[in-house]
């Protein structure tokens, strides 16, 4: 009877806790509604650019072919090779069609055998192998139509079609489809986040959960520099935990880096900083360094499902797509596989690290505020 009495005041006690509990219970619901639902969707509208050297009536319908397909998206349309290197580098195009000049000529010519050139950003293993495949497909039925209507039988295989096109392939960044790459560079992104956010969220917490901010807000310290005293400690820990994260992933996992490794270290700490400003804001709320933790086991769980660490971000509904750009976390996986496998720069980049810059001036701003009114 005593140990149900003391259940029940434990259980007072965390219906009482209105905003944990709220969290708690509908939080972790969300994550497995829209992880439940981008992992059950199946791949589609992949983007693709094609560059037509050849704009021809052929070419056209070869285009259109693609596009009718399920899987591919295609989206560009770039003047030159340059153009869609640039939008591999960028993420904007997992798959770039090349159509030769003379593709109509050589159709029509019996000892000529056209040929088409496939690019595929293997950064993510996955889409890239979808893309791939349905890239052949849709060439190989264009061929099949092509075929019926000059009379002439397509070959076969035992089982599929064979496209008497010439498909020469190339595959950027991940030539043997190794999904380590892509994994591995996302989970150092994310032990960053988790260990510089719960080292940023506890300081403060368990100076009121021991009873010593008091002490600290009678020495002569302004509330900015108390902030920034706490926050100095998470920025080097995060750093050398990066440091230390990324030398297992080149070293012990052979994960290339192919970038600048300044440029991404420098990147890396504006997300570091980023992630104290949200530590901050959670201590202002924590009272106890168990609610700090607790906040940040919540606040991870949301961002991963927005980030794009397990699915992709384009699996999600077309609102929640819009919501993922709020998220840093997701900016940052966009950076560091950037880096380490495209081996792109920041003219590339920018717009992920202005994002996260944004994000962390306005968190910052309301942390700061949030903190002064508790502090007072």
């Amino acid at each position: 009877m005593r140990i149900w009495n003391l259940v029940l005041k434990e259980l007072k006690q965390f219906r009482r806790d209105w905003l944990m509990t709220t969290f708690i219970l509908t939080l972790p619901v969300l994550q497995l509604i829209l992880l439940a639902h981008a992992t059950g969707s199946s791949i589609s509208d992949l983007g693709v650019a094609v560059l037509d050297h050849d704009r021809s009536s052929a070419s056209r319908r070869l285009t259109t072919a693609l596009d009718n397909r399920e899987e591919l998206d295609i989206r560009h349309h770039p003047a030159d090779l340059a153009g869609t290197h640039r939008l591999l580098d960028r993420g904007e195009a997992t798959l770039v069609v090349v159509i030769p000049a003379g593709f109509a000529a050589d159709l029509s010519a019996v000892s000529r055998t056209p040929g088409v050139q496939l690019i595929a950003d293997a950064s993510n293993s996955v889409p890239a192998g979808y893309a791939l495949g349905a890239a052949r497909d849709g060439i190989a039925a264009f061929a099949a139509d092509l075929a019926k209507e000059t009379g002439v039988l397509p070959l076969r295989s035992r089982k599929n079609l064979v496209s008497p096109i010439e498909l020469r392939t190339t595959v950027h960044y991940n030539p043997t489809f190794n999904f380590r790459f892509f994994s591995v560079p996302a989970q150092v992104g994310f032990i960053i986040y988790q260990v510089t956010l719960t080292v940023a969220s506890i300081g403060l917490a368990r100076e009121r959960e021991l009873g010593t901010l008091e002490q600290l807000m009678v020495m002569p310290l302004r509330r900015i520099e108390l902030i920034v005293g706490k926050a100095i400690p998470a920025l080097i820990i995060g750093a050398l935990n990066f440091l230390f994260m990324l030398a297992i992933a080149a070293f012990a996992f052979e994960v290339p880096l192919r970038g600048s490794l300044s440029l991404l270290f420098a990147l890396t700490l504006l997300f570091i900083v980023v992630e104290i400003s949200y530590g901050i804001l959670i201590s202002s709320i924590a009272r106890t360094q168990q609610q700090a933790i607790l906040f940040v086991f919540v606040l991870a769980m949301v961002d991963m499902a927005f980030s794009g660490y397990m699915v992709r971000v384009k699996n999600l509904p077309a609102a929640l797509q819009v919501v993922a750009q709020i998220v840093p976390f997701h900016h940052y996986l966009t950076i560091i596989r950037g880096v380490m496998l495209k081996g792109a720069g920041l003219d590339a980049l920018w717009p992920h690290a202005a994002a996260m810059a944004l994000m962390g001036l306005l968190v910052t701003i309301v942390a700061v505020r949030s903190l002064s009114r508790s502090l007072d």
